[in-house]
């Protein structure tokens, strides 16, 4: 099972081991450092061994795993590097610390300066020797399937393959933070209008979306793509490298890692809960996209373009469109603009503009201007052009054009009934 996002349970809990114990070194410093109010003098040599200690297997601890036996053993060995130059300099400071405290440093420890050195040059060394041999060849993606209808959900967007589709992880820097589905990805939005759903024609670049599926044989993906695991790999890391998404930077918490890559925040390891700046992405093989961060959603797909949240939404479907907030919704076309709230309905086209507000009707056209103050009439325009509105709305959602014909004639027959 291979699921976007998500390292291995090994591999989260050696990075949050290696967390801990670099804090508890860190706090086993401090105490070092108070030694004195504390009066624990004569501890200083154990707690200055159990923090280097505590040091050392926190930097081992740091080790990857999951990118090959090759880079497993170099990265294995920079961490022996970089623990043994962090112990070096921390014996030269906490040595400047304890003559400042009028205090010597234990002898014990300073004497193996010159040993750790020559263990921190042959780790990097070795490092350097284990990459230069081509150990660390580049990781190769493994490819998976995500099954028909299968797909994660963030608060309302749900976005599923609509057939059994074939995926190509993308790494960066050791880590899965996407991948490439060469079928089509669906899309669905719920909205204060309903449901609007969104299609993105494949091959799709997901990056930061969950997306769950199983390994496969090199004869499956032949057989159900055509192509060799490495045409894909290939295909799909020009796709990826089209995608940029900035470095990346990993912070652990007490949920689990929250990623920063590029602008785009990430935070996998919280049991459903999501980072306010998490965000999803998803880009089609033209320039349709989704995204979102479990707040607002934005789409575009076949000449449409949504974005909705915040307990409001715009869609525009071809020429038309239309937007909803609490307080009012308003449909354009090329001919007209219709906008409605609590306490004033206008409506705007060639032949005239009509403005509704309380008892007062207004109507403007080219020639003259009149105003009306009639409840009865205000009304049935009010209860007339609301509901023009609501059958424009769902219109615009269904992919229909406006028609503004019928809103010509019947607004003109109200209007007459009154003239």
């Amino acid at each position: 099972m291979i699921e976007i996002g998500r390292d291995s349970r090994i591999a989260l809990a050696t990075r949050r081991t290696a967390t801990t114990l670099g804090g508890m070194s860190a706090i086993l410093a401090l105490v070092w450092l108070i030694r004195g109010p504390l009066g624990i003098q004569e501890y200083s040599a154990s707690i200055l061994l159990a923090g280097i200690g505590l040091f050392f297997l926190g930097r081992v601890f740091r080790t990857e795993t999951n990118s090959g036996a090759g880079r497993a053993v170099a990265g294995f060995l920079w961490n022996l590097t970089a623990a043994f130059v962090g112990i070096i300099l921390s014996i030269w400071i906490l040595g400047w610390v304890a003559s400042l405290q009028s205090d010597v440093y234990p002898a014990v420890i300073s004497s193996r300066v010159p040993y750790l050195a020559v263990a921190a040059i042959t780790a990097g060394l070795g490092a350097y020797a284990v990459q230069k041999l081509g150990l660390t060849r580049k990781w190769s993606a493994t490819p998976f399937i995500v099954a028909e209808g299968k797909g994660p959900t963030m608060e309302g967007t749900k976005l599923t393959v609509k057939q059994d589709t074939v995926g190509m992880p993308i790494r960066r820097e050791g880590r899965t933070i996407g991948c490439v589905l060469l079928g089509e990805v669906s899309s669905s939005f719920k909205t204060p209008m309903g449901m609007v759903s969104a299609s993105l024609p494949g091959p799709v670049t997901t990056v930061g979306i969950p997306f769950q599926g199983r390994t496969v044989s090199s004869d499956e993906v032949e057989k159900m793509t055509g192509k060799s695991p490495n045409q894909l790999f290939v295909e799909s890391s020009g796709r990826a490298d089209d995608l940029e998404v900035g470095r990346i930077k990993i912070r652990d918490g007490c949920m689990g890692d929250r990623w920063r890559i590029g602008p785009l925040i990430f935070d996998w390891d919280g049991d459903g809960e999501h980072h306010p700046k998490e965000r999803w992405l998803a880009k089609g093989a033209t320039n349709d996209y989704v995204t979102t961060n479990g707040h607002r959603a934005t789409a575009k797909w076949n000449g449409s373009i949504l974005s909705v949240g915040d307990g409001s939404m715009e869609l525009s479907a071809g020429s038309d469109s239309f937007s909803y907030s609490p307080r009012e919704v308003r449909t354009a076309s090329p001919l007209h603009t219709l906008q409605v709230t609590e306490d004033k309905i206008t409506v705007d086209v060639r032949k005239f503009t009509l403005k509704v507000s309380g008892d007062s009707v207004i109507l403007r056209t080219e020639n003259k201007t009149s105003r009306t103050e009639s409840k009865e009439l205000a009304n049935d325009l009010r209860s007339l052009l609301t509901e023009t509105a609501k059958k424009q709305v769902k219109d615009v959602m269904e992919g229909s054009p406006i028609d503004i014909g019928e809103m010509l004639n019947t607004t003109e027959e109200v209007l007459a009934k009154y003239d």
